[in-house]
């Protein structure tokens, strides 16, 4: 008879900033539609391809400085983008 508990799988997503790895539900999704369109995905189930950032607000400068969105989505971000990122990292 097995006596061992099942573990709980919980989804781990790296951050693009950082690096590290962290539990799905701590991270903020960025996403660029299949419209072309960058947004803040909060629950994680818009349709396209995402992103993940710590919900660190101090990261941003680091995001803004080497241009990671720009790279990783391949199109230019504007200063409203990070003005939003913000406010839902204060969420």
């Amino acid at each position: 008879m097995n006596t061992t508990k099942k573990k709980s799988n919980i989804p781990l997503r790296r951050c693009m900033v950082t690096g590290v790895q962290m539990p799905k539900a701590s991270l903020l999704r960025i996403v660029l539609t299949p419209q072309g369109q960058l947004v803040i995905d909060p629950t994680g189930k818009i349709n396209g391809r995402g992103a993940y950032l710590q919900k660190d607000v101090t990261l941003l400068d680091r995001l803004k400085k080497t241009q990671l969105l720009k790279k990783q989505f391949a199109l230019s971000v504007d200063e409203a983008f990070y003005a939003l990122l913000e406010k839902a990292m204060h969420a």
